[in-house]
């Protein structure tokens, strides 16, 4: 194996070895761990469904490795997820500088690898262990890259990567661009648009149309939102130059931001550093198609994840090497820059708390930031400091669903029968999660809680009949008739 290869391997190494020290976070406890308990929203939970529904659902490549580590009994060792995470960004690593060893120069290609391996925004993906799919359907594509003139390979691979994950979609364009000539490029683009386009769409019918009930009215195209367009691209080119504030939610959380549609200086200078990248041919092209299906653009789930960058951020460190290759001393200082940041970063996600702590920290006008450690602070049952939190939040974010449900926990949890300040905090309960409806009615695990804790404080002669329905008063849902409440003399 060349030096370089082993040289960008130790590099790489010692930027993201504290990977293997940490537990699981966020989403892994319920993906992995397999605990419903983590996850408030109950539209996010586990559905029924048929063995092959599920593999093709999950991505067969993901759904078999999950498989295999149950049978090895490693699914629920954090330790064994992290080796594997690390171990598939070594593996894009050595490919990577493979594919590019035959596209560029070798020291181009040498710092290009280099400056993509080690940035601290690959955070959501070397170091958690949900973003798997992630660096999975890049190892993948890669693959298929090095064989780009073998049909009977890029073909499976490309699809086994399209149902890991949808980042690596434009991958066939790609192949056309680099070997504009060839028939099994032409070939790869057919592919793309024939099987490719119709499963991710499939995707996303499941996913916003029977899953997540989040922001579906925001789905109509407004032609402003190039603007929005063009302020992510300029977003990412920043944060991935200057990785100062990774985090989970950068933006607006699950909300599509509006504001972000207004033509204005920084709309301008994002139009201005988009115009300059598309003089870099391919390296253009990576960048730009590599986001762009985790743009969402067109409304909902996250604005900005660090994890959406990991296949696109390519074509921009293929560009930043253009530059630097020549400037040794400026390639060691942003080597030594962004693996110190990753090092340290990657301390921050050794649990639940260090990592929403951080994320705060980076992010304190992000509602969901707030929310998440929120959450946490609610399963170690630290419900003053997780109201506390809350309510800050609140002040930023009045229109947040998840935070007026947390925050009827925080006092549900604390209610109490027996006293007047225990019933009053079960009122204030039903307040909050009355808000909550008002302003996500179809959301069903509010309702739930509605409803059970009314039949409580009704059972227990808190509230008469003619209270509970006033209290609901604009509620969306008619709670003493659902619970059978009317039917009392």
């Amino acid at each position: 194996m060349p030096i370089d290869i082993n040289f960008l391997i130790l590099v790489t190494l010692a930027a993201w070895h504290y990977a293997i020290r940490c537990g699981f976070i966020s989403d892994d406890h319920a993906v992995l761990e397999q605990r419903l308990d983590i996850i408030p929203d109950e539209e996010k939970r586990p559905k029924k469904e048929s063995y092959w529904l599920k593999a093709f659902n999950d991505g067969i490549v993901t759904f078999f490795i999950n498989e295999v580590m149950t049978k090895l009994r490693l699914r629920k060792s954090p330790f064994a997820w992290h080796v594997l995470t690390l171990s598939l960004h070594i593996g894009n690593v050595v490919l990577l500088y493979k594919l590019l060893s035959s596209l560029l120069s070798e020291p181009v290609a040498m710092v290009s690898v280099l400056l993509w391996s080690i940035n601290p925004m690959l955070n959501q993906v070397v170091v958690w262990i949900s973003g798997r799919p992630y660096s999975t359907a890049m190892l993948l594509c890669l693959v298929a890259m090095l064989n780009w003139q073998n049909p009977l390979i890029v073909i499976p691979l490309y699809m086994l990567a399209v149902m890991t994950n949808i980042s690596i979609a434009f991958v066939p364009v790609l192949l056309k661009i680099i070997h504009p000539q060839d028939w099994q490029t032409t070939l790869y683009v057919v592919i793309m648009f024939v099987a490719g386009f119709p499963y991710i769409g499939w995707k996303f019918y499941k996913r916003f149309t029977q899953a997540l009930v989040i922001d579906r009215e925001n789905f109509r195209w407004k032609n402003r939102r190039i603007f929005t367009l063009l302020r992510l691209y300029g977003y990412y080119i920043w944060t991935l130059c200057v990785p100062i504030r990774m985090g989970w939610y950068h933006q607006a959380g699950f909300r599509y931001n509006k504001k972000w549609e207004r033509f204005n200086f920084w709309t301008l200078i994002s139009t201005i550093v988009v115009a300059f990248i598309l003089k870099h041919d391919i390296a253009a092209w990576w960048f730009l198609l590599g986001l762009f299906p985790n743009m969402n653009i067109n409304a909902s789930n996250s604005f900005v994840q660090d994890r959406y960058v990991y296949f696109g951020s390519v074509g921009l460190a293929i560009i930043a090497a253009h530059y630097f290759t020549p400037y040794p001393i400026v390639v060691f200082c942003l080597v030594t820059f962004y693996a110190t940041r990753s090092y340290m970063y990657s301390r921050q996600m050794i649990d639940d708390e260090a990592m929403y702590r951080e994320n705060w920290r980076n992010h304190p006008r992000s509602d969901y930031a707030v929310n998440n450690l929120s959450y946490f602070l609610i399963q170690q049952h630290r419900y003053d400091e997780a109201r506390v939190m809350i309510m800050r939040a609140l002040e930023v974010s009045k229109d947040n669903k998840m935070l007026w449900y947390n925050l009827g926990i925080t006092y549900a949890a604390q209610g109490n029968l027996n006293n007047d300040e225990g019933k009053f905090r079960f009122l204030k309960a039903l307040d909050c999660w009355k808000v909550c409806l008002q302003l996500e009615p179809r959301w069903s695990k509010p309702a739930e809680d509605m409803k059970k804790l009314v039949k409580l404080l009704v059972d227990n002669k808190v509230l008469t009949l003619d209270q509970t329905q006033s209290a609901m008063k604009g509620s969306p849902i008619d709670l003493p008739n659902l619970i059978g409440l009317g039917k009392e003399t």
